[in-house]
């Protein structure tokens, strides 16, 4: 499903798949919306240090060449 993507877009994907999961555990009634939200939060935390790390190895890349 995410082979022919780069690494930040696939964790990009996933990003999008575990909300979709924290999403439906807060709609059914097994997370409170609180914790829905600071679940929500961490994974965007990490997804944004993902890709700041991709950026700055794209830059590392292109001035090697």
């Amino acid at each position: 499903m995410y082979s022919d993507l780069n690494k930040f877009e696939r964790k990009l994907g996933q990003f999008a798949d575990k909300i979709e999961i924290i999403v439906f555990l807060e709609i059914g009634g097994k997370i409170t919306s609180e914790e829905a939200y600071e679940r929500i939060k961490e994974l965007y935390k990490k997804l944004k240090k993902s890709h700041k790390k991709e950026i700055n190895s794209s830059h590392s890349e292109n001035e090697s060449v």
